[in-house]
């Protein structure tokens, strides 16, 4: 399991936590909840950024590189300050970040599973402005967004279009002239997304992402020139580490090979039994570990954004239903300050706990049932004066406490006032 510790971090004072298959902050506007998960999001990023390139130097040789990398891209500019502290531990590495001094290490420098990090920030309703993809952008989170779905929407057109949730309404793409359409299911009605109404417009580029990243992406996975370059230099090093190594200790990976090298070490590999072959496999588990994606660490801000609370419980419901039953690793890393969709996950635990005790009746009336959400992969916080604390009660339920005190917060008035009602 993964460990995050933050302190002294823009709202942030101190909070550390073991982080689960499912990650949920609530909390107001301000309280952090971004923070934690742009931190989170990108130590994951720098553990595969090193992992598969199989190099810490950019990171030791410089060590204002973690933090000049994360304030630029996730937009923390005055977060931090000479009481800043960051750790995070994982089967791989430890980042050590305390008062402007970093340090990483090994722990397993062969045990990362390669993982699409997708970030979807609560400025996404901006991806869908006519042309956006000329625009030029800064090296941040939203232009990376941005790129993650102009790839995912081209999975989707007239004929295979994405519907949106139990909304009356698809997405597709029309790749002749680069649009974004929605339309109605009698196909009556096909407007621009631009168009479209605000929770469409802040839905659909979500949703897309989703779908594509959990799902889709692994029907055949594309690559890029750069990708290729790490692949190869990677694997130059791991074959000297394995193979090459073992025949000629004396070699380093940026070291030439004679052609009666080559041609004996392929004579050795293609007979190979015992403990080469054993160095073989290794190598080639860990090549594939690195470089074929394992599944999909979404970290999502804000989902409710212009959504009415019934379709937020059907988002929930439906992104449950991605990141758990999957063949896929995926985890997801969730910021609300929405009570319904801590309603929804509730909804999704309470399920697992009483699922044996359902009639088949009382089955066939939820729309929860491929949501089951087990206790044991979901941890929820909120965020409180730059602290966080646990709500969640033993059997894995949100406290009913926590949400009468939200219920309480928002009638307060009207509680006052209902004496003097006839």
């Amino acid at each position: 399991m993964k460990f995050i510790r933050i302190a002294n971090v823009g709202p942030l004072k101190e909070i550390a936590i073991d982080l689960n298959k499912v990650n949920v902050f609530m909390g107001p506007q301000g309280s952090g909840k971004s923070t934690i998960a742009k931190i989170i999001s990108y130590c994951s990023w720098v553990e595969k950024n090193v992992s598969i390139n199989q190099s810490l130097d950019d990171y030791q040789n410089d060590h204002d590189f973690f933090e000049k990398r994360l304030t630029s891209f996730h937009k923390l500019n005055g977060y931090f300050n000479k009481n800043s502290e960051i750790q995070y531990s994982s089967d791989a590495l430890d980042i050590d970040y305390r008062h402007r001094k970093f340090s990483i290490k090994w722990k397993d420098r062969y045990a990362y599973k390669r993982k699409k990090i997708s970030y979807i920030p609560s400025e996404r309703n901006l991806v869908i402005l006519p042309e956006i993809e000329k625009v030029e952008l800064p090296h941040n989170n939203l232009r990376s967004f941005l790129f993650d779905w102009l790839d995912s929407r081209k999975a989707f057109n007239v004929d295979n279009n994405l519907e949106v949730l139990d909304l009356d309404y698809s997405y597709y793409f029309n790749d002749i002239h680069k649009e974004n359409h929605v339309i109605s299911k009698n196909r009556t009605n096909d407007i621009h997304l631009s168009d479209a109404s605000s929770g469409l417009q802040s839905l659909i580029p979500m949703l897309t992402t989703i779908e594509y990243n959990t799902s889709l992406i692994y029907n055949g996975e594309s690559t890029s020139f750069e990708l290729d370059e790490i692949r190869r230099d990677t694997s130059r090093k791991l074959l000297y580490e394995f193979i090459i190594g073992k025949i000629y200790p004396d070699k380093y990976h940026t070291e030439s090979l004679t052609k009666e090298e080559i041609d004996h070490i392929n004579s050795l590999i293609s007979h190979a039994t015992g403990e080469l072959q054993k160095s073989i496999d290794q190598y080639h588990r860990i090549m594939d570990n690195l470089f074929r994606t394992s599944g999909s660490d979404l970290i999502i801000e804000e989902p409710e954004q212009n959504v009415f609370p019934a379709t937020q419980k059907t988002f929930v419901y439906s992104l449950l239903e991605k990141i758990i039953n999957s063949p896929h690793e995926h985890s997801l890393t969730l910021t609300t300050h929405s009570p319904y969709i801590l309603y929804a996950i509730n909804s999704c635990i309470m399920y697992s706990l009483v699922k044996p005790k359902l009639s088949e009746a009382e089955h066939k009336t939820l729309i929860c049932t491929h949501s089951e959400l087990s206790p044991k992969i979901i941890s929820i916080y909120e965020l409180v004066d730059g602290k966080i604390n646990h709500i969640q009660g033993k059997d894995g339920l949100i406290e009913a406490n926590y949400f009468d005190t939200i219920m309480n917060g928002l009638m307060e008035d009207f509680y006052a006032m209902l004496n003097h009602y006839d």
